[in-house]
């Protein structure tokens, strides 16, 4: 009982009895049969064994397993490279957050993807569980080897591996330290966007396992929009390579939910990662405030008022003074109650406007003094300062227990003013230094841990804190992750169906429940708590209130509707219920009865928005009903000072965007289509269009989605950075209606820009294609770089003879666009006539996306590639096809997506012959061709999507696990 652990724990079984022993050099425990450590006797209910009679055999037997276990991973990645040594093992019992602490078996230290297959298949034979580590620096408990488990340690793979400076990537190694992917690509002006405090330290393989941020993610993203593609090594060895949706790649999106499954899904041991420009230049304002409050306020107007930040950072009195006595002291104002630490990047022209908008909004709400760092140096300093905070928090107490929770950017006065109340009303000291721009909050508790009682004290008041947050629409964590540490607070924004679902997607990745078992998801019969926490006012379901704030339109008459609204009452059979019939449930009540009824009659469905990708994809094998989300329209919440908003899916993404521009915010959303998608459309595609705003993934927090089973699933929250649980939200965008129904949708937003300018070359294609590499090359921040066929031009009625057009779109403030359209033209004029469109250019991008739409009948597809390799396609398309001059194709050199328009009456043997040929080109290039739309019999022949290579399994495991009867979309992947 001293130890604490169970027979059924320690992982060695005995010989034909059943049950597991620990590592018997030490004694013998167990809870259940009584069995105390270095006793001379112990007792079953009925019999008496004398100790020294048994303890001899039973060491042996553990001993030979041990030694086996240790030997054959050592034959794997050689002597030196497993501990075993309990006195070796120390170093590993815990990681970043000393709070937890569990001894591994061994550390095992692989350095190739290889090696790191096979240590896995031997501790899969072996049926012992392990856990990947990177540099230790997690603060969740999440690295550590509970149950007599094994640790992967990443730190011997730190190779980089390439940099590709045209496609702006590197590959590397994931136990290359993140700041070290920067210094290597510095000379290129490049550097990796994601960057958290222990940058200096962390690894690559440690930011994706945790979906790290860091303080620049505010503009940019977290570790999850910057990584490009991994190799992983699922449980038992098998090798995958995952790619992200952003590359177009086809197929669920199992990178986006791999990142941030803290280890639980399996070991990335490669990545590769967006490069982004080094900004040419910067603002950084450093504001004090007499009070938290005010800053607090300040932050949220920041936002409202259109300003995106490259970062905004707050300091409040106990952490400026714990910086400015240590050797990270910056000059902070140490008699101030709080600092904003600011900063904006971008082209230069315009950012001394946006640095004086920031300032006089910093004194509108009480700031002594708001001043710009007087040079490079003091720039560094400060950041060094705010970086350095976590460590300089020792001058204030010998212990710290650090939280991480995010709270809506609104809510930050209120909920700040809460955490100061709960450590006084425990007598604890309280200091806080924070992503403000995010809402995302890391109060650390500095106490005494040589105090028993100061520690329940801690703990006490620290689950206060984070029922605070979640009570005012936030999340128990924003970066650290949940590991072991926050475990038990899962159920406070996620219901039990939620996090069943959770863990079936987690059985489909680990069906042998060996990769860092015990982590995330606590048992689930603890879920009462959360729900009664989760029904506290302000909270609906765990994931905020859903009031509509705009009134739904008149609901549609007509059969279909009247028929969602009866069928599930009647409980009808399914010979009532004409095959292919739609279906127009109202509400999502009516929506899950729905469902319950085609769950029990084994009906296969199609989730439908608009019905603009209606032929996407594969045949579906059967479909006997159609649901569309027509009536499900209703805008939800706009909250501007958050910069987020919730509709419901059948809301189109005009309405949206047309409602939230009365704020002067967006969803940058292009999709390729005319204005009339939905939501649920746009999502379910996962598709992007011409300009570089990111794919739909980027911009999705939280979704709501009704299964198969008619259960209700909540993924995500309500705040723009969220690592608390798995990120579903990947996993259903770009599904096609393969997983479920998605009913709401909630987004992060974006300041409009106050102006967008279009310029129009027209020319000959080796002339434009120079043309897009030339303003590639020179950086100047555009939106979108695409070129348009002749054919594809003459279609949209913007050109009426054999040249083609390459299109240049700018969007920003008015000074930074005016430069950027001077730069751009410059570059230009050497390569065709240039026609600059100023007033409403986004009706040329309209016309863009909108022509597919308006010729349904012709064949069409689409090819991904690295960005570099769009000019070398496009020259393949027009050398090796006498009928090139009546394609009608675009190509975004920008995000290497390019789209095809086949002539009307192309043969079905031409077009697959034609298809085949190209999608060899397409792979040997690095990318993808996927068929949007054929006749059948094409379909039939030639697989739309391609091969999906190792991933195929996984994707099936995935489909199962969450439609487990094919009910959705059955075929169309």
């Amino acid at each position: 009982t001293a130890r604490g652990m169970r027979i059924a724990d320690c992982g060695l079984r005995i010989a034909d009895c059943g049950l597991r022993i620990a590592d018997c050099g030490f004694g013998i425990w167990n809870l259940e049969f009584g069995i105390w450590e270095n006793s001379k006797l112990f007792q079953f209910p009925i019999f008496k064994f004398q100790i020294r009679n048994l303890i001899s055999p039973w060491c042996i037997i553990a001993s030979i397993t041990v030694n086996t276990l240790i030997e054959d991973l050592r034959a794997v990645v050689g002597p030196n490279e497993v501990l075993a040594d309990p006195e070796e093992l120390l170093v590993y019992e815990c990681d970043g957050l000393p709070h937890h602490k569990h001894l591994p078996r061994a550390v095992v230290f692989p350095n190739s993807t290889e090696s790191t297959a096979e240590v896995m298949r031997v501790l899969a034979r072996h049926d012992v569980p392990y856990t990947p580590r990177g540099a230790g620096t997690g603060l969740s408990g999440g690295a550590l080897a509970i149950n007599n488990g094994v640790v992967i340690e990443m730190a011997r793979m730190r190779k980089v591996l390439r940099i590709d400076h045209e496609n702006l990537t590197a590959t590397v190694q994931t136990g290359v330290v993140n700041l070290q992917v920067s210094r290597a690509v510095a000379q290129l002006g490049l550097h990796y966007i994601p960057d958290p405090s222990s940058q200096p330290t962390c690894t690559i393989g440690g930011n994706i396992s945790e979906n790290a941020g860091g303080i620049h993610c505010l503009k940019y993203g977290t570790t999850t929009d910057h990584v490009l593609s991994a190799r992983v090594v699922l449980p038992g060895g098998k090798v995958v390579d995952l790619s992200s949706a952003e590359t177009g790649s086809p197929g669920y999106d199992l990178l986006g939910v791999f990142i941030g499954s803290e280890g639980t899904f399996g070991v990335a041991t490669e990545a590769t990662l967006r490069l982004v420009p080094i900004p040419p230049a910067v603002r950084t304002l450093l504001a004090e405030f007499a009070e938290v409050n005010d800053a607090s306020h300040a932050v949220s107007a920041i936002i409202a008022a259109g300003v995106m930040p490259a970062a905004l950072e707050m300091m409040d009195r106990e952490i400026i003074r714990a910086i400015e006595a240590s050797i990270f002291a910056a000059g902070l104002p140490p008699d101030a109650g709080a600092a904003l630490l600011i900063e904006l990047d971008g082209v230069d022209a315009g950012l001394d406007d946006e640095a004086e908008k920031v300032k006089a909004i910093c004194l509108h709400f009480g700031a002594s003094n708001c001043r710009l760092a007087r040079d490079e140096n003091e720039r560094k300093k400060l950041w060094a300062a705010r970086k350095g905070a976590f460590g300089a928090v020792g001058r204030i107490a010998p212990d710290s227990m650090i939280q991480d929770a995010v709270v809506p950017r609104s809510r930050l006065p209120q909920v700040m003013e809460e955490s100061y109340r709960i450590a006084a009303k425990y007598g604890l000291i309280l200091a806080n230094v924070f992503h403000a721009g995010d809402g995302n909050l890391h109060p650390l508790i500095c106490f005494d841990s040589r105090s028993l009682d100061e520690v329940r004290r801690v703990k006490e008041a620290g689950r206060e804190l984070m029922e605070v947050c979640v009570r005012a629409g936030g999340s128990i964590t924003g970066e650290h992750g949940v590991g072991l540490d926050k475990r038990d607070y899962l159920p406070l924004i996620f219901s039990p169906d939620d996090m069943e679902t959770m863990l079936n997607v987690r059985a489909a990745f680990d069906p042998t429940g060996l990769c860092n078992p015990g982590k995330i998801i606590p048992t689930l019969r603890g879920c009462g708590e959360g729900r009664a926490v989760a029904s506290l006012p302000g909270k609906e379901n765990g994931n905020g209130p859903a009031q509509p704030l705009a009134p739904s339109r008149p609901l549609k008459s007509s059969r279909a509707v009247e028929s969602a609204a009866v069928l599930p009452s009647v409980n009808v059979s399914v010979e009532d219920v004409p095959k292919g019939d739609t279906l127009t449930p109202g509400s999502i009540a009516e929506l899950t009865e729905i469902m319950n009824f085609v769950s029990r009659e084994r009906l296969q469905v199609v989730p439908e928005g608009a019905g603009t990708w209606r032929n996407v994809g594969n045949p579906i094998s059967r479909i006997d009903l159609t649901i569309k989300t027509d009536r499900l329209n209703r805008i939800i919440d706009h909250e501007p000072a958050d910069l987020i908003a919730t509709a419901e899916a059948g809301v189109t993404l005009k309405e949206f965007n047309d409602h939230l521009s009365l704020n002067g915010q967006w969803l940058p959303l292009d999709p390729p289509d005319d204005g009339t998608a939905t939501l649920g459309g746009v999502i379910a595609t996962g598709l992007a269009g011409a300009q570089s705003y990111g794919p739909p993934r980027r911009h999705v927090i939280g979704m709501q989605v009704v299964l198969a089973n008619g259960k209700v699933v909540n993924a995500g929250g309500r705040v723009v950075k969220n690592v608390a649980g798995y990120d579903l939200c990947k996993l259903f965008t770009g599904s096609y209606g393969t997983l479920g129904l998605i009913t709401q949708l909630r987004f992060k937003l974006r300041p409009l820009p106050q102006s967008s300018v279009s310029l129009i070359t027209r020319g000959p294609i080796d002339s434009l294609l120079a043309a897009a590499q030339a303003i590639t090359a020179a950086r100047l921040f555009d939106v979108a770089i695409e070129l348009l066929s002749s054919r594809f031009a003459v279609e949209l009625e913007l050109n009426e003879g054999n040249d083609c057009l390459l299109l240049v779109r700018f969007s920003g403030s008015s000074k930074t666009v005016e430069r950027q359209t001077r730069a751009a033209a410059a570059l230009l004029r050497p390569f065709g006539e240039i026609i600059q469109v100023d007033v409403d250019d986004g009706a040329v991008w309209r016309k863009v996306a909108a022509l597919p739409l308006q010729l349904p009948e012709r064949p069409m597809w689409r090819v991904s590639l690295p960005p570099a390799a769009v000019a070398g396609f496009v020259r393949i398309l027009e050398a090796t096809h006498s009928n090139a001059a009546s394609r009608a194709w675009q190509a975004s050199m920008a995000t290497g997506r390019i789209r095809m328009i086949e002539p009307a009456g192309l043969e079905s043997a031409e077009l697959e012959q034609s298809l085949s040929y190209l999608r060899g080109q397409a792979r040997s290039l690095g990318g993808w061709l996927l068929i949007e739309n054929a006749d059948a019999g094409v379909k039939k022949t030639f697989d739309a999507w391609g091969d999906f290579g190792a991933q195929r399994d996984l994707m099936k495991r995935v489909k199962k696990a969450i439609d487990p009867n094919h009910l959705f979309s059955p075929g169309r992947l």
